[in-house]
């Protein structure tokens, strides 16, 4: 019997996602840059509080359903309704509940590239056809270009701080987009906290605005997985008819609740990632041979400008220091550019130093 005769045609065409697992044994040794996580967020902090809401889950009960917890505690905090709100396990999980709702066979949906690669990869599980919009070279997004697409696309995804460039799309041409759009708008705003704005208290007055935020980033929850989506009733009501009705764990909806109520101290490690990107970003326009550009994110992308060198050669060579980068050379505008997680002072300048040393290997 051949398997491959009942498998989806879509899923026959699907890349295989391989994420690097890091072993625990050698995990003090390595400086992780490469995965944009939080580490401004203290260790011992988190760790006492996942203690603290441990101590309420009786883990032989369901979690409360539709992540009842979490949504409450998201809506509250951000002044949403609750009926605006779906509570998910990371961003990942709700882009892919979009797709599954919204993303029928044949349709054409909207990715502005270079991009988060998981955007392409929901659409095309579903049966959709992805069509890439180029950023201009500057990074900033093409609106006319998009918008002579209208009516003939259903769904537009954009990241904003779009990952790997870094930059946060001008507001206007967002709400431009937005407003004259013949589909859904699907605004990523993962690294909303590390930027100027948000399009959040925009949902109720747009029907046709999705915006979508998680707790790896500023929260420093990467390992829980807990995202959400906020847009009008009638959207929502519709994500939720397709979303398991236990999906998000008892832990992490008392997590997502703590976060929230603790977010003086969040926000303080945000400004210390604000302040770590600056410093970094100085010491990076310092360094012959690499060209940063600018980010409202919590990373940076540079560029290697050293004749003879590619960003391939120069993230190998990271590694061989205990240094881990992205590489996003292969991406479109972004030949020979990596991308770095803005860390503690001591990892950002481990990073600065190994990356001098691989310039003149």
């Amino acid at each position: 019997m051949k398997i491959e005769n009942f498998v989806r045609k879509e899923v026959h065409e699907l890349p295989y996602y391989k994420a690097k697992e890091l072993p625990l044994s050698s995990a003090a040794d390595i400086v992780k840059l490469d995965l944009n996580e939080n580490f401004a967020v203290e260790r011992k902090i988190m760790k006492n509080l996942l203690l603290s809401v441990c101590k309420d889950v009786d883990v032989r009960l369901y979690p409360p359903p539709q992540g009842a917890i979490a949504v409450r505690a998201v809506s509250s905090f951000f002044g949403l309704n609750e009926e605006e709100v779906f509570v998910g396990k990371g961003s990942d999980e709700i882009l892919d509940l979009v797709s599954k709702t919204f993303v029928k066979s044949g349709a054409k949906v909207l990715v502005v590239e270079p991009t988060f690669s998981l955007y392409g990869f929901f659409v095309k599980l579903y049966g959709g056809s992805k069509v890439d919009v180029l950023l201009k070279p500057d990074f900033e997004l093409d609106v006319d270009k998009i918008l002579r697409m209208n009516g003939k696309s259903s769904l537009l995804i954009l990241c904003s701080p779009n990952n790997p460039t870094g930059n946060q799309f001008k507001r206007n041409e967002v709400e431009t987009l937005v407003q004259e759009f013949d589909g859904l708008v699907v605004t990523d705003e993962a690294y909303a906290d590390f930027a100027k704005y948000s399009m959040l208290n925009r949902v109720r007055e747009f029907d046709n605005l999705i915006v979508l935020r998680t707790f790896s980033k500023a929260f420093g929850l990467a390992g829980i997985r807990a995202g959400f989506a906020a847009s009008n009733h009638s959207v929502m009501n519709y994500i939720k008819r397709v979303a398991q009705p236990f999906s998000i764990d008892a832990v992490s909806q008392r997590l997502v609740a703590s976060a929230l109520q603790n977010w003086n101290y969040f926000k303080k490690r945000v400004n210390y990632v604000l302040k770590e990107r600056k410093w970094l970003f100085q010491a990076l326009t310092k360094i012959d041979g690499v060209f940063p550009y600018p980010s409202e994110a919590n990373f940076i992308l540079f560029k290697i400008t050293r004749e003879g060198l590619s960003s391939s050669i120069v993230e190998k060579r990271f590694q061989k220091r205990n240094v881990l980068v992205k590489d996003r050379g292969t991406f479109p505008l972004l030949w020979n550019c990596l991308r770095v997680t803005v860390g503690s002072h001591d990892m950002n300048e481990a990073f600065v130093s190994a990356l001098k040393e691989a310039l003149e290997e």
